[in-house]
């Protein structure tokens, strides 16, 4: 990472911003597997999920309990601060020491940033992948100097954060080639995304008053096939080749028609179901109602 290059001063967030646009938005769900595959795959965090959390038990109550105050350091206004905090607190005490020996903590900067890095991911990927919309390169920026302010939230040291758009791409690459591993937790998840019917880890960002639907067995037998095509297909694909990920021409057709139906058919929905609820809290706060 060049880090020759001043930091970009953080974004203002409201709703005015392009993160308040993307990260709180219901279509999060559709990167719920890869966002979890890509953070179980660092090693320090991987290492954190088997030995501080119930993850073979229950794979997705780590996503759920944190998920909304995530959400929360950017949508919860002049509290979002405090917010954020909370959830580096809850990281203090995840420490140890990985199957290689290695010492590891979730609030060393480097991989605090990286769990924040796949969430500045995960908005980016709802305007590329889901969405008609396309990013400029402007508001590519923009989102990102955004997601900068969204980390700073948490308080931890921003020294690992890159100072711009282009350099965050490079430092993702560099990770995705030569820090991700795999691991007994990444081989549970893709085994899971095989299994005739989805994960409930598919959950993950699914509105509370959706998921009864989303338990349903015949309802999960229908999403198994397109669970796993959303999960692997929003890997990076230099992941996908490093782990032998099996990934076909016709997955990568299935995978281009399920965003483009998804772009398209998405505003159909009731605003209330297109967004996560603290998101919707956060608009109708701010503005009054919910876009």
């Amino acid at each position: 990472m060049d880090r020759t290059r001043p930091a970009q001063p953080a974004a203002p967030l409201g709703p005015h911003s392009l993160l308040w646009r993307y990260a709180g938005d219901s279509r999060i769900a559709f990167l719920g597997g890869t966002i979890g595959l890509l953070q179980l795959m660092h090693p320090a965090i991987g290492a954190g999920v088997l030995e501080h959390s119930n993850f073979f038990d229950d794979p997705a109550d780590r996503v759920f309990r944190s998920l909304p105050r995530i959400l929360g350091a950017v949508y919860d206004g002049d509290e979002a601060a405090t917010t954020g905090r909370e959830v580096r607190d809850f990281h203090r005490s995840i420490r140890g020491t990985d199957a290689a020996g290695r010492a590891y903590h979730a609030l060393e900067p480097a991989t605090f940033w990286w769990a924040h890095a796949t969430f500045q991911f995960m908005a980016e990927q709802v305007a590329d992948r889901f969405d008609r919309h396309r990013l400029t390169h402007r508001e590519r920026e923009q989102l990102y100097r955004e997601g900068v302010e969204w980390y700073r939230r948490y308080g931890v040291s921003d020294r690992s954060v890159p100072p711009d758009r282009a350099a965050f791409q490079d430092e993702w690459e560099r990770v995705c080639a030569e820090v991700l591993e795999m691991n007994e937790a990444v081989r549970f998840v893709l085994a899971a995304l095989e299994a005739p019917l989805a994960p409930l880890g598919h959950q993950a960002g699914i509105p509370p008053r959706l998921r009864p639907l989303a338990d349903n067995p015949v309802v999960r037998r229908l999403l198994a096939r397109p669970s796993r095509i959303v999960a692997v297909g929003g890997l990076p694909a230099m992941v996908r080749k490093r782990f032998d990920i099996l990934w076909t021409p016709a997955d990568q057709v299935q995978l281009e028609v399920m965003q483009r139906t998804i772009a398209w058919t998405w505003p159909l929905l009731p605003a209330t179901a297109r967004w996560q609820p603290r998101a919707a809290d956060g608009w109708r706060r701010e503005v009054g109602f919910v876009p």
